[in-house]
C-alpha cells in the first residue's frame, strides 16, 4: 500500500539554486516518481506566480473541475498517488504550482515544492536518491545538482529590497524610507526583570516568529540567538497554502535596556521589506514589544496575490503583538483593538 513502505536511511535532499531549469524540473519529478511508493497523499495548489505552459493547461483544467466539484473553497487539491490520475495531476504541475508537499502514511512530510519550483526538499532513502541523481543526469546535468539540505546555504540569493537595515531596530523614534508600506506598533507586556529576560531571550531567539505559528529551518540550537549575517527559511500555513519563506538576519541589539531582531526579504520570498522585533524597557521597568515593518510586492509575486498576502501579514502582526504575552506572569492581557 502506498505510503507503508519503511524510509530506512532516508535523508533531506533539495536542489540547488545554480541548476538549470530543466534540471530542477527532472528532480522535482524524479522524486516524485522514486517516493511514490511511501507517499499516501499528495497536495497542490492550484495557484502559479507565473503563466502555466501551454503543454499543462489541460491538466490544470482537470485540477480546477475537480476542486469544483469539492464544493469547498480551497485552492488547494487533495490527490492520492495509488490512483493513476491522481499521480499524473501532481506529476504535471508540481514544477509550475506555488505549493505542493506529499506525506507518508504515519502523516510525515517526505516531499515538498514551493515557488514554482525554485524551493524543495525531499526525505530521499539511497535507493530514492539514485533515482533522482539518475533522472537528472537523463537531462544532460550534472548529478550534483542535488544537495544534502543541511549543506544547502542561502548565499547565492540576493536581497529582494534596497533599503537593507531600514527598520533601524536600534534607533528611536524610527524614520521610514519614502515609497514603502511602513508599519509600526508598540504594546505593553507588563513589568519585571523576569518578564524583561524571558521576552528579550525570546525575541533574539526567533520566539516572535516561533510563538506566532512560523518554523525556523534550521532552528536555532537551544539556548542561542540569532546572529546577524545568518540566513534561514521561514516556514508557515496561510490558509490552505504552505509558505517557505528565505531570509537573512540584517541587525540585532542587545543591551541592558533593548533588545532586537530585524529580518529581510530575500529573493524568493512573496514580499519584498524588512521586518523588526523590539522589546524595550523604561526607567520604571515597563517592559514594550514595538513591531516595524517595510513592505512592497516581491517580484514573484503577480498583483492579484497581494492583496491576500496583505490579508495574512494583517492577522500574523496580530500574532506577532500577541506572541510575547504569553511569556513570563503578567500573561493574561485584554484583546487588542483592531488596527
Amino acid at each position: 500500500m502506498s505510503g507503508a513502505v519503511k524510509d530506512d536511511g532516508a535523508r533531506w535532499f533539495c536542489v540547488g539554486d545554480d541548476v538549470t531549469r530543466a534540471s530542477a524540473e527532472a528532480a522535482i519529478r524524479g522524486a516524485l516518481v522514486a517516493q511514490r511508493d511511501r507517499l499516501a497523499e499528495v497536495h497542490v495548489d492550484i495557484i502559479s506566480d507565473c503563466d502555466w505552459p501551454a503543454d499543462v493547461r489541460g491538466t490544470v483544467r482537470l485540477a480546477e473541475r475537480r476542486l469544483a466539484k469539492n464544493r469547498r473553497r480551497s485552492t488547494s487539491l487533495t490527490l492520492d498517488p495509488r490512483i493513476d490520475e491522481d499521480f499524473d495531476i501532481a506529476l504535471v504541475l508540481a514544477p509550475f504550482t506555488i505549493g505542493c508537499d506529499g506525506y507518508s502514511g504515519d502523516g510525515r512530510l517526505i516531499w515538498d515544492v514551493n515557488d514554482t519550483g525554485t524551493s524543495t526538499a525531499f526525505a530521499l532513502t539511497p535507493a530514492e536518491e539514485l533515482a533522482v541523481r539518475s533522472a537528472i543526469t537523463k537531462v544532460g546535468s550534472g548529478a550534483d545538482g542535488l544537495m544534502l539540505l543541511s549543506e544547502y546555504h542561502l548565499g547565492q540569493r540576493a536581497f529582494g529590497y534596497g533599503v537593507v537595515g531600514a527598520t533601524a531596530p536600534d534607533a528611536e523614534p524610527w524614520q521610514p524610507p519614502d515609497g514603502w508600506r511602513a508599519y509600526e506598533r508598540t504594546v505593553r507586556l507588563g513589568s519585571g526583570s523576569d518578564l524583561w529576560d524571558e521576552a528579550s531571550s525570546a525575541v533574539l531567539s526567533w520566539g516572535v516568529k516561533t510563538r506566532s505559528g512560523f518554523a525556523v529551518d534550521p532552528p536555532l540550537e537551544e539556548g542561542r540567538s540569532a546572529r546577524e549575517g545568518e540566513r534561514s527559511w521561514l516556514v508557515a500555513r496561510v490558509g490552505p497554502l504552505r509558505v517557505r519563506e528565505p531570509v537573512e538576519v540584517v541587525a540585532t541589539v542587545a543591551t541592558s535596556r533593548r533588545a532586537a531582531l530585524a529580518y529581510g526579504t530575500l529573493e524568493g520570498h512573496p514580499v519584498s521589506g524588512e521586518e523588526a522585533f523590539i522589546v524595550s524597557r523604561d526607567d520604571d521597568g515597563n517592559v514594550s514589544l514595538t513591531l516595524r515593518s517595510l513592505t512592497r510586492a516581491g517580484r514573484n509575486l503577480r498583483g492579484a496575490l497581494f492583496p491576500p498576502t496583505l490579508i495574512a501579514q494583517r492577522v500574523y502582526r496580530r500574532r506577532y503583538l500577541r506572541a510575547l504575552r504569553r511569556s513570563g506572569r503578567q500573561a493574561t492581557f485584554p484583546m487588542l483593538p483592531p488596527d
